[in-house]
C-alpha cells in the first residue's frame, strides 16, 4: 500500500473532464489496489479564479475511499489579479495564462498541500497552468516521495512557460494523456523515460437508447440534433458551431442544434446567438448546468456529436460520444487527431472553419450508414483502449515503479487540517 495525494484546482461535485478523471483514478487507486489516497483542492465549485468560484460547504469528507480536504483560497488575490486582465485587455495586452495570474492562491490551501505532501509516498500535481503543478513539486520531499505531474496541457497559443516548464522537467513521471501532448513535452526538456501516455478511460452506455425515446425524455422537440456538450468556454470553437448553423439549418429543415454544458466566464455565447438570423436562433436550444445524471440521455438524443475546439488536452467527450454509438465531428488539433483516425471512427475538420464543419455534418446527415459506422467503429474501441480498470491499472503501475521505496505506506498524515 501506498499513501498517495493528489493537488487538484476542483474536486467531485465539482464536474469537468479533469475533475473526472482525477476521481476515476483515485477511487480506482482506492478499490482496486488498496493505495490510501488524499486529494487536496479548493473549496471552488467553479474555477477558483472566476467571478463566481461557488463554495462547497463540506471541508473535509471521505468519497468512495478516497479522503477530500477542500481549503479556501484568496478572493482578494483573484480579484486583483482579474482586474489586472481586464485591464490588460482594454489596452490591448491580454494577460496569457501563467500560474501566476490563475493561481489558485491562498495560504490555508498552501499549508495543506505541504502537510500532505510531507506524508506521501506518491504526490500528484494536476492541472497546467495552474499552482497545483508546481507547488505539488516543491512540497514533495525529495528522495523520500516521488513528484508526478499531470499537466493535461490544453496545447495552443499558450504553452508552458517558467516555474511550470521548470517543474514539469523535475517531475519523477509526467503523465501526458495523448501521444501528441507526450512528443510536447518531450521536445520541451522532459525526459522520455520519465514520461509516459495514459488516456481517460470511459464507461460504455448501461443502456443504449435511441435518438426519439432520449429526446421525449427530455423534452426536446423531435427531429435529427446535433450535440455540443461541454463546458460553454471560449475555447471550446461553440461560436464555429453557430456560425455554421444558418447554412446547415436551411440544408435540413428538420434539424435541431443542442448545446449543453456549464456556464464559464465566457460571456460570448448570447452574443453569438444574437448575430444569428431568427429562424436559425430558434432551432437552437441551450441547456445549461444540466444534471449529471442526464448525461447519457443528452448524447442519445443526438445523431452526431461535434467537438469544434480550438484547444483540447484529450476530448473525453469524444469517448463518451463512442459510448453511446454516435459519430463525431471534431477539429483537426494534435489532442483530438491523437484519438480520431479521421474516416475511421470520426470526421476531423479545419479549427474555426465554420463551412468545413457544416459541410462535415450534412455529409454525415445525408449518409446515416457511414454516421452509424463511425459510431461503431468508435465504439468498439472503448473496452479495449479505453476502459477505467485498464486506466487505473495502468496508472499503479507507473506509481509503483516511480515511488523511491516500499515501507513508507505506514506512514500518518497527522497534522493535514
Amino acid at each position: 500500500m501506498m499513501k498517495i495525494t493528489f493537488l487538484a484546482i476542483n474536486y467531485a461535485p465539482s464536474v469537468g473532464g479533469a475533475q473526472q478523471l482525477v476521481q476515476r483514478i483515485a477511487e480506482g487507486l482506492v478499490q482496486r489496489h488498496g493505495h490510501q489516497v488524499t486529494v487536496v483542492t479548493t473549496d471552488a465549485l467553479y474555477a477558483p479564479a472566476g467571478k463566481n468560484p461557488g463554495k462547497i460547504p463540506i471541508d473535509r469528507e471521505v468519497i468512495a475511499g478516497v479522503e477530500v480536504l477542500r481549503l479556501p483560497v484568496s478572493h482578494r488575490t483573484h480579484d486583483f489579479l482579474r482586474a489586472l486582465r481586464r485591464i490588460g485587455a482594454r489596452f490591448g495586452r491580454p494577460i496569457v495564462p501563467s500560474v501566476t495570474a490563475y493561481g489558485p492562491w491562498g495560504a490555508k490551501l498552501a499549508l495543506g498541500a505541504r502537510r500532505a505532501a510531507q506524508g506521501s509516498d506518491v504526490v500528484i500535481g494536476v492541472s497546467a497552468p495552474f499552482t497545483t503543478v508546481p507547488a505539488a513539486a516543491k512540497f514533495t520531499p525529495r528522495k523520500r516521495a516521488a513528484f508526478v505531474a499531470l499537466p493535461i496541457l490544453h496545447l495552443g497559443e499558450w504553452v508552458p512557460k517558467g516555474s511550470l516548464l521548470k517543474a514539469l522537467r523535475r517531475a519523477d513521471l509526467c503523465v501526458a494523456l495523448t501521444t501528441a501532448e507526450q512528443a510536447w513535452l518531450v521536445d520541451h526538456g522532459v525526459e522520455s523515460s520519465r514520461s509516459a501516455v495514459i488516456p481517460p478511460g470511459c464507461s460504455s452506455a448501461e443502456s443504449l437508447i435511441d435518438p426519439p425515446t432520449a429526446r421525449a425524455q427530455l423534452g426536446l422537440v423531435e427531429g435529427p440534433t446535433v450535440l455540443f456538450i461541454g463546458r460553454l468556454a471560449a475555447h471550446k470553437g461553440i461560436d464555429t458551431l453557430l456560425a455554421a448553423c444558418p447554412q446547415l439549418l436551411a440544408a435540413h429543415p428538420d434539424l435541431r442544434v443542442v448545446l449543453a454544458g456549464s456556464r464559464t466566464g465566457w460571456s460570448g455565447l448570447e452574443a453569438a446567438l444574437a448575430s444569428l438570423p431568427e429562424e436559425a436562433a430558434e432551432r437552437i436550444q441551450v441547456l445549461e448546468d444540466f444534471a449529471e445524471a442526464d448525461r447519457d440521455v443528452i448524447l442519445a438524443a443526438a445523431e452526431i456529436v461535434v467537438v469544434p475546439s480550438r484547444e483540447e488536452a484529450f476530448g473525453l467527450v469524444i469517448l463518451e460520444a463512442w459510448a453511446a454509438k454516435r459519430p463525431v465531428v471534431a477539429s483537426d488539433i494534435a489532442a483530438i487527431a491523437s484519438v480520431i483516425s479521421d474516416g475511421v471512427d470520426g470526421l476531423l475538420v479545419p479549427v474555426g472553419e465554420p463551412a468545413a464543419l457544416g459541410a462535415a455534418v450534412s455529409s454525415l446527415l445525408e449518409n446515416p450508414a457511414t454516421a452509424q459506422r463511425l459510431g461503431l467503429a468508435g465504439h468498439e474501441r472503448i473496452p479495449t483502449e479505453f476502459s477505467w480498470e485498464a486506466v487505473v491499472d495502468r496508472w499503479n503501475e507507473e506509481l509503483v515503479a516511480v515511488a523511491p521505496t516500499e515501507g513508507r505506506s505506514e506512514r500518518s498524515l497527522k497534522g493535514v487540517t
